[in-house]
């Protein structure tokens, strides 16, 4: 299989090419494909793939489509593709390519250099990074409609090709996305005043451009400045009809927070300046329904420049959203038809009644959680981030085979761990905290690399995967070599290297993390435990219940066990009270203590302690918990010592309010952060359990 790429155009970042051959199908036609970064497939101008499922530096996954539901009609095959050429956590900075091959049963037609290709100079280039963990806004200048050109009518000059390198290719496991529509209403319409003093929130994901650790276009270069276009904006609802005119806007809403593509067809009258403000709630004031398109750290807008004509408008990149302002700042158009393309995980097998109008609520939402954040690997949130992160994918996992009866997009995240090689600036033996991604900064997650152990050993368990245990055995020796160089002379781990990540709470304040942190060394010796079982080697078990007897003694203060302790001027290790809820629920889930051996902390933890708890008065100086991992840990725990009423009890406390404002389950128990996150889904797991 050759690659190809424009010619002259290998280097640029932020561009899209479109790759079409035209052809009348037989029933044995088929198209295998392969690209880097992203591509959507249009077939007579239907959207019919997206992806690829991504993979390790160096490797790419072979898509193939039959052809054979358009046997007999002559029609164009569209290959769109994206090359951001920037380091993200979502695509990997590498250089694009465009493969793909053509049969007719084992003949081949044609491949890459066979097919058209042309510039997709419609998307404006130098725009603003989308956030730091992403690569571009999207913003179009449009001439005629996109529909047509990707159903065969020409619409851009044809380019020059050339022959470029291409990663080595490997099987895809997970099943192809749903791309099904989901129709939105509208719920508000309105006046737009612009401010033009208005303040600009700015982020560093495009000022701090340094093209090393943030690739993208510096502030001068850039063509258009959304961020401080749109926060110009002043909305007043207003009652409204028909079309969209200079200054007015429209709000829409999805029966739910959705991942896909932003679909609708505009009949323009007027040269139109259109922008897209999308989030997954809004603030209700008195003016209106406000949509803050930067609250999670990211540029939720897309923008479109239309001239004259009908169009049919389909957003290339995947976003999540419940609610959608349409702005219009010149102009005149109609817009139609506004819907959201699904791009979701369509395995997920029909769900049980648990009899119970909450609970069947809070799973309905743990499923389309779920979907969205496993298309092809485990994400912890399809909006800001799109990143496959380790100890979010150790309950996502779960998740996987409680929702599909089998684990292919896990396997799909875990082989590229396997495959993950030395990365510049990243420390020798460790693996990234998310993967695949780019972390020039040497920036990682030791605890990750822990929970990544307990998933392999789960993942092997359960599934059988011989394979995938022979082709991690490097990866986990590694990390045992790694972490060595930290024990001190009770076996510990202290003063750890990288950023030491408990959870979204206080015990994972500097103070709390310093010196020997107890939550840390809980979970490194069961990782030692599940390396001991995945692999057999000797001394790890013994190794662990040597660190789990100091736990004990040193992090157990007559009531609770202690986060961490430091070093005194005499260089002793001595306690310096910092006590947290998750590290009590991190002490029972790895076993340094149990119902029987600490009662009376036991006890505590079931009846005082939970999401619920006051913590202005009861135990206030034990900091609590948060969604990851603390309540998460908490509601296993209860289960496993068959609580289950409580488990009941607290799911509906914690996730009930989730699947009612959005139909997703979240990040954190608040609306400051990610309202649709991949580790929450496995809350269906835990409902299941209790009631199967």
């Amino acid at each position: 299989m050759n690659a190809v790429w424009g010619k002259g155009l290998l280097q640029k970042k932020n561009i899209q090419l479109v790759f079409q051959y035209r052809l009348t199908p037989e029933t044995s036609d088929r198209l295998e494909l392969a690209v880097s970064n992203l591509y959507r497939f249009f077939v007579a101008g239907k959207l019919v793939g997206y992806g690829p499922a991504r993979a390790a530096h160096g490797y790419s996954r072979l898509d193939t489509y039959d052809l054979s539901p358009w046997a007999g009609q002559e029609v164009t095959l569209t290959v769109e593709v994206y090359s951001a050429n920037v380091n993200t956590y979502y695509t990997i900075d590498e250089a694009p390519f465009f493969a793909a091959e053509l049969y007719r049963s084992e003949e081949r037609l044609a491949q890459a250099e066979d097919f058209t290709a042309y510039h997709m100079t419609g998307r404006v280039q130098k725009v603003q990074r989308f956030g730091f963990q992403r690569s571009f806004v999207e913003s179009y200048r449009f001439c005629q409609n996109p529909a047509d050109f990707y159903a065969g009518k020409p619409q851009y000059p044809v380019i020059e090709t050339e022959t470029v390198s291409m990663n080595k290719l490997l099987p895809r496991y997970v099943s192809y996305p749903t791309l099904q529509p989901i129709s939105a209403q509208i719920i508000e319409t309105g006046c737009v005043s612009l401010q033009p003093d208005a303040e600009v929130i700015r982020y560093r994901e495009y000022l701090d451009v340094d093209e090393v650790l943030i690739k993208g276009f510096y502030p001068a270069e850039l063509e258009e400045d959304i961020a401080a276009e749109v926060a110009q904006f002043a909305l007043c609802k207003k009652p409204s009809q028909g079309e969209l005119t200079a200054l007015t806007y429209r709000t829409y809403q999805l029966p739910r927070t959705i991942t896909g593509f932003f679909s609708f067809g505009a009949q323009v009258k007027e040269k139109t300046t259109l922008y897209l403000l999308f989030d997954e709630v809004a603030t209700e004031t008195e003016n209106c329904l406000q949509i803050n398109p930067r609250r999670i750290r990211c540029c939720n807008v897309v923008k479109y420049v239309l001239t004259p004509g009908n169009y049919e408008l389909l957003s290339f990149e995947a976003n999540s959203a419940r609610l959608v302002t349409a702005v219009v700042t010149e102009g005149c158009t109609q817009v139609s038809h506004f819907a959201m393309v699904r791009y979701e995980n369509p395995d997920i097998l029909p769900l049980q009644d648990y009899g119970n109008p909450e609970l069947n609520a809070i799973v309905e939402a743990a499923s389309y959680t779920f979907a969205q954040n496993a298309v092809d690997i485990l994400m912890d949130c399809p909006s800001r981030e799109r990143a496959g992160w380790l100890c979010d994918s150790y309950f996502s996992g779960r998740a996987e085979h409680f929702f599909t009866g089998d684990n292919k997009v896990e396997k799909s995240f875990l082989e590229n761990y396997a495959l993950y090689t030395q990365q510049p600036g990243m420390d020798a033996g460790m693996i990234p905290m998310c993967y695949p991604a780019d972390h020039p900064n040497g920036r990682y997650i030791p605890n990750w690399s822990m929970w990544y152990i307990l998933e392999l050993q789960s993942y092997v368990e359960h599934t059988g995967d011989m394979e995938m245990k022979a082709r991690s055995e490097q990866k986990v020796r590694d990390l045992l070599n790694f972490f060595q160089k930290y024990e001190n002379e009770y076996g510990l781990l202290e003063d750890l290297g990288g950023w030491v990540f408990v959870e979204w709470s206080k015990c994972n304040d500097p103070e709390f993390v310093a010196g020997v942190n107890f939550p840390t060394n809980m979970l490194w010796a069961a990782a030692l435990e599940a390396t001991a079982k995945l692999y057999g080697w000797e001394g790890l078990t013994e190794k662990a219940a040597a660190m789990k007897k100091a736990i004990r003694e040193l992090s157990y203060n007559g009531e609770f066990f202690e986060d961490n302790v430091q070093r005194d001027a005499n260089k002793r290790l001595k306690k310096v009270g910092h006590t947290t809820e998750t590290c009590q629920y991190y002490a029972f889930y790895f076993g340094i203590a149990t119902p029987e051996s600490y009662p009376e902390l036991w006890q505590k933890l079931c009846s005082q302690f939970g999401p619920r708890r006051d913590k202005e008065t009861v135990h206030p100086l034990v900091y609590p918990s948060n969604a990851i991992v603390g309540n998460y840990l908490r509601l296993e725990l209860l289960l496993a010592q068959g609580y289950i009423p409580q488990v009941l009890q607290e799911c509906k406390d914690f996730f009930t309010q989730m699947a009612r404002l959005t139909g997703t389950l979240w990040e954190h128990s608040r609306l400051s952060a990610s309202l649709n996150h991949g580790f929450a889904s496995v809350a269906a797991v835990y409902i299941h359990q209790c009631i199967k």
